[in-house]
């Protein structure tokens, strides 16, 4: 009770006035046990779609995983090789003593030019990797044919893995390693997929609780910045997933690649971490959608906003600090410069409301 007393308080204080007199501390409490029910029914409705949908999405956040195993391999590539195509070659190289010859020539013949190069350099460079490192180039320029040459050295010189495919993922995505792990893996996916889907329509019901009274006017206001709301969600959301996550991956399996330490995630917890930055992010992004009603309704004139500047700026350096999956420099400003570059964006909006008005 003595936590909800300065929320109550600050509702109480944002009635209109002159329409309701101060209401006692009973209906407020009936209000918010309103609010909290509807609240929770919103998002078991997202949960229960998202379960549903588990495959799909275990599928989706899997994806940052195999982008980030890019990265890394194409960190030891030439430029004009790209990681897909030498995955691809170590793969077809795999083919070359399994299949009858004509069935491997056809199948080279099938695939770009840069692949058919590089399968061909491939037996030469592992070849070449049984030896001391001291003699490596010298045998591959002794042994490797003209036409391979160029590109065998520089592979060499970049460190590209040779090893096949499937042996080469730094990343591992282990199994259940109980019998109700997959279960309770799906709970935890429906839970974070279900604060995405509803997280709009809980922010809604929010600011309803605490912004009462209001016209018909202001409840479109709160309509439109739930709408908003719902994009910039999307686009936090989509800025953590394809931007953020892969990089982080990155970086956290170099650094353990540099202590001598295998990647072996476990699946669990590697899909939690997703879900947890993907929804932070997209919370991240929804500065605006909490202030912009405030400046419409006259609560945070454009004076006053534009004098918050500095506060904001550590606000957000501490909103990130907290909020940030990451504990990394480059995590923490990714998601703390997107917030502030949006809060001036409201004194821009509020500096137009203020001209508008005049």
């Amino acid at each position: 009770m003595l936590m909800l007393r300065p929320l109550l308080r600050l509702r109480d204080s944002l009635q209109r006035a002159g329409e309701d007199e101060a209401r006692p501390l009973t209906e407020h409490l009936e209000d918010l046990r309103l609010t909290l029910l509807r609240m929770g029914a919103v998002l078991l409705l997202g949960m229960v779609l998202c379960f549903a949908f588990t495959p799909q999405v275990l599928d989706f956040l899997r994806r940052p995983v195999e982008r980030a195993l890019m990265l890394r391999a194409q960190e030891s590539l030439p430029n004009d090789l790209s990681a897909a195509e030498w995955e691809q070659a170590r793969a077809l190289a795999e083919q070359q003593g399994r299949l009858p010859q004509g069935a491997y020539a056809a199948l080279l013949a099938e695939l770009p030019s840069p692949v058919q190069r590089a399968a061909g350099a491939l037996p030469f460079l592992r070849a070449a990797a049984l030896l001391p490192p001291g003699e490596q180039a010298d045998w591959l320029r002794r042994h490797c044919p003209a036409e391979l040459l160029e590109l065998s050295l520089a592979l060499h010189r970049s460190g590209a893995d040779l090893r096949p495919p499937p042996a080469q993922r730094g990343m591992q995505l282990m199994g259940a390693f109980h019998p109700g792990e997959a279960f309770m893996l799906s709970l935890s996916l429906a839970f974070y997929g279900g604060l995405v889907l509803s997280f709009p329509l809980l922010l809604l019901l929010a600011l309803h609780f605490l912004l009462p009274g209001l016209r018909g006017g202001e409840r479109r206001l709160l309509c439109r910045c739930a709408a908003a709301s719902l994009g910039l969600f999307l686009a936090g959301g989509t800025f953590g997933y394809a931007i953020v996550l892969p990089r982080i991956l990155c970086f956290f399996a170099g650094y353990a690649e540099g202590l001598g330490i295998a990647n072996d995630w476990r699946i669990g917890y590697y899909l939690t971490f997703a879900a947890k930055l993907i929804f932070l992010f997209g919370a991240a992004f929804q500065l605006p959608v909490v202030v912009l009603p405030l400046i419409r309704l006259g609560l945070l004139p454009h004076e006053r906003i534009r004098r918050l500047r500095a506060h904001a700026f550590i606000g957000c350096l501490a909103a990130a600090l907290v909020l940030a999956p990451a504990p990394d420099p480059a995590t923490m400003l990714l998601m703390a410069l997107p917030m502030y570059l949006l809060f001036e964006l409201c004194i821009l909006y509020a500096r137009f409301t203020r001209r508008h008005r005049v």
